[in-house]
């Protein structure tokens, strides 16, 4: 009697192998649905960052080149000019080229991370949808992502994507 139960053992145990090695199969095609991205990486990355800066340090070069003229003309005064009134008019031309720089420098950096987030976030939805990914994370070395294998790694891929979109190709 043992030995007729033999081929249906045998018949069970074959059926779990190949169940178990289907499953495996599909487990190790399955695409990645949970990425993360550097987004430090992904930003200084990003060409339109490039260009953004780029535009910002000619505004305050130039901005510091007056500033810097104002102050080359104030240091050229004796001390007794500087103690004068018409020099009051120039240290007021100071303080207000120095304050209008600084303001400057606060507005545009925030104003230039605001509007190049604004470009990457879209286009990271995009590739997202487009790859059926369900969850994009962002990791800024704070430690908010603690440890993630690198094959789950997206950001040169949504880097090079981004700066494809951007460049309207």
């Amino acid at each position: 009697m043992k030995l007729n139960k033999l081929p249906y053992v045998n018949t069970v145990i074959l059926l779990l192998i190949v169940v178990f090695l289907i499953v495996s199969h599909l487990k190790s095609n399955k695409k990645e649905e949970v990425v993360y991205i550097n987004n430090i990486e992904l930003f200084n990355g990003f060409n339109m960052t490039k260009d953004m800066k780029s535009f910002g340090n000619n505004e305050v070069k130039k901005r510091t080149t007056e500033l810097e003229s104002l102050y080359t003309k104030f240091n050229a005064l004796t001390e007794k000019e500087k103690k004068e009134k018409s020099s009051a008019s120039l240290q007021q031309q100071i303080a207000i080229k120095s304050k209008e720089l600084q303001e400057f420098k606060e507005k545009h950096g925030f104003e230039l991370n605001q509007k190049i987030w604004l470009r990457l976030n879209t286009y990271i939805k995009e590739y997202a949808e487009s790859n059926n990914l369900k969850v994009v994370l962002g990791s800024n070395g704070s430690g908010s992502l603690m440890f993630a294998e690198e094959s789950i790694d997206f950001t040169n891929k949504i880097l090079h994507y981004s700066n494809k979109k951007y460049e309207g190709k």
